[in-house]
């Protein structure tokens, strides 16, 4: 049978046409991202005329990914180093382009707090200039680029929660027991009082934000409860805090996401994810929104941003063929197109991804996403191939995240060569309640791991997978998983892909970022070990590929950035090397001007390309071939060279 039209890599990969497109609040203009000379960058444009757009940062390396509008109609926006994540804020006008480092500090991260619509010409960040390890709170003159330190971090907080008068109301602390104690500032003394306190099991929870006049507070509070729920906190009484709960999931998934008044700061509706997206409204005056907009709309819809008087609304629209973003007119109730994320691929057809849910073998359900070649699916039974194909077990980051259904670039690309690709919620992954993450705790290469070899088994039982042809693939956590899957489960799987993986839990937990300090005691308790402790070593390194690496007898690609804050190249250069040591072949692959992950589009399309090169050698599938694939890119192929030539 004959295939679709083989999708270029670089439609996939490269940058996008648009996208995250954010509305100005005086709701005249939309900012949204898109390439300028082939690098990321802001672009402007009225809204009554978005195609009408220019350009006004110019970013020549790593392009853009996260900003966000000032109530003065400029732009502020985030960029690191090559991938060392200490995130410098600039400020940008709309008007004239002209752009200012607000934090020109080498070494330093630095994150937005507060924008606030009655204090326009300012904002909060919260930076660790003074200790790297912990975040300051800081007051910005907008005019001036003035920093004023307004809350000095004494107690290891790990956030500052604020009110549109730009002042912090709210801080949480990590107990050395994993809990977590929230704070609040006494207005007569200045001190920070403790106010609600989370055990371990309850330290999912978290608070989310205060109303604008700072007299409610709202928590997506798992205490008493499996799943997060909605509460809100009355403060209008400083002796006594009085709790309401406002909204639970009506189904088994915590609260997701809200959406707020842009002036009050109330909640107005929040959404629930199990296997896709619904949204419940707590406001009966925007109930015809949330039908209007899910009558509208097929796949997974949110509101990316609003206008301050709340008549327009940003919506993106994810499904498994790619991502749509619209404006919503709540005045007149219509909706109206802005565009799509990756034009290229309209030309394309896409597969889809079909939401399964998969037991365990002690009977967990398991929230996993399919997606197989749509011309070999078989008529009478839906997402199942006519007969069994290669697998790609893709396995997600974290590993406290989860995977959802819509657009994913991996499944397009791999259920386009061939494969049948499963992306499984194990244990451990967040969404689905505290029981369901704490199941994770000390779990690593154990039950988070045989999940996944449940999953591979409901596979190839369901006539979905060929046994003998299932890679495991992942970043992060996923290239743990992809080197436990080697050296744990040797016989499991053909070949496994790692991106970015720790390979000795000791390593990683030594060498955190400093600024994870605050959150070191979860991180530890969640992962099952203190490498402080001799006990906690020794549980560490049980777990660790590294120290198991002779048992490796399958085909592993690696890819790693060599400025990762988080997993440091050492890493990866240290199983390389005990491979390499021991006759065991592997492929390297280092970017010098990558972190965490890959965000340069050449360097994406080139590891993608060696993907491809790597399992098209062991799993078979289609491939296409390297041509100009390299142009731009920083690649260096360390160790495998031979067997990834094109």
């Amino acid at each position: 049978m004959t295939g679709p039209t083989l999708i270029p890599r670089k439609a996939i990969f490269g940058n996008p046409t648009r996208l995250e497109p954010l509305i100005s609040p005086d709701g005249r203009r939309i900012a949204f991202i898109a390439p300028k000379d082939d690098v990321l960058n802001i672009w402007v444009a009225p809204v009554v005329d978005p195609k009408n757009a220019k350009c006004i940062t110019n970013d020549t390396k790593r392009g853009i990914r996260q900003y966000h509008w000032t109530h003065n109609n400029k732009i502020v926006y985030s960029q690191d180093k090559n991938g060392d994540e200490d995130w410098q804020i600039y400020l940008v006008n709309i008007e004239t382009a002209e752009e200012r480092n607000l934090t020109p500090f080498d070494g330093t991260t630095t994150f937005p707090v507060k924008f606030s619509p009655t204090r326009p010409n300012e904002m909060l960040i919260m930076m660790n200039k003074r200790d790297p390890t912990v975040f300051d709170l800081y007051h910005v003159d907008l005019a001036t680029a003035e920093l004023e330190l307004i809350e000095t971090n004494t107690g290891k907080f790990n956030d500052w929660h604020c009110t549109d008068d730009l002042k912090a109301h709210f801080t949480v602390q990590e107990q050395p027991d994993g809990g977590k104690i929230l704070f609040r500032k006494n207005k007569n003394t200045g001190k920070w009082d403790p106010c609600v306190t989370w055990d371990f099991s309850d330290a999912v929870s978290e608070f989310h934000s205060l109303n604008s006049d700072g007299t409610k507070a709202y928590m997506l509070d798992c205490k008493g409860r499996d799943n997060k729920a909605l509460v809100e906190i009355d403060l209008m009484s400083e002796d006594k805090v009085a709790f309401r709960l406002l909204a639970e999931s009506p189904n088994t998934a915590d609260i997701k996401d809200l959406v707020k008044d842009p002036k009050t700061g109330s909640p107005i509706a929040f959404s629930a994810e199990y296997t896709t997206t619904k949204w419940y409204d707590l406001d009966a005056a925007y109930k015809k929104d949330f039908e209007y907009l899910e009558e509208k709309f097929v796949g997974e819809i949110s509101v990316g941003s609003q206008s301050l008087d709340n008549t327009k609304w940003i919506i993106t629209q994810s499904t498994a063929s790619g991502i749509q973003y619209h404006i919503y007119d709540r005045e007149t109730t219509s909706t109206t197109f802005l565009f799509h994320s990756h034009d290229e691929l309209l030309q394309y057809t896409l597969n889809n991804m079909h939401p399964v849910v998969i037991k365990s073998r002690d009977g967990q359900d398991l929230v996993s996403y399919l997606t197989i070649p749509d011309h070999l699916e078989d008529t009478e039974r839906s997402g199942r191939p006519i007969q069994p194909i290669p697998l790609v077990l893709r396995v997600h980051g974290g590993p406290w995240w989860r995977d959802s259904f819509g657009f994913n670039q991996d499944h397009q690309w791999l259920s386009n060569r061939g494969f049948a690709v499963l992306s499984v919620n194990f244990r451990g992954s967040t969404g689905f309640g505290k029981t369901f993450v704490e199941l994770g705790n000390r779990q690593w290469s154990k039950n988070m791991h045989t999940d996944l070899i449940d999953a591979v088994e409901w596979a190839v039982t369901e006539g979905i997978a060929i046994r003998e042809k299932v890679v495991i693939y992942g970043g992060s956590y996923g290239g743990y998983a992809a080197l436990a899957g080697l050296t744990f489960t040797p016989d499991v799987f053909c070949c496994g892909v790692d991106i970015v993986g720790p390979s000795s839990l000791v390593t990683l937990v030594e060498t955190i970022p400093p600024y994870w300090s605050s959150i070191y005691q979860q991180f530890i308790l969640r992962i099952g070990g203190d490498p402080k402790t001799e006990e906690g070593r020794k549980f560490l390194l049980e777990c660790s590929p590294l120290t198991h690496v002779d048992k490796i007898k399958k085909p592993l690609l690696i890819g790693q950035g060599a400025n990762d804050p988080r997993v440091k190249q050492a890493e990866s250069d240290q199983i390389v090397e005990a491979m390499v040591a021991r006759n065991i072949p592997v492929g390297y692959v280092l970017y010098p001007d990558e972190g965490h992950g890959l965000a340069r589009p050449p360097n994406r399309i080139s590891f993608n390309a060696i993907i491809e090169k790597f399992l098209t050698n062991h799993l078979g599938g289609r491939r296409e071939p390297y041509g100009d694939d390299f142009e731009g890119s920083t690649a260096q192929i360390l160790e495998g060279k031979e067997d990834l030539q094109d």
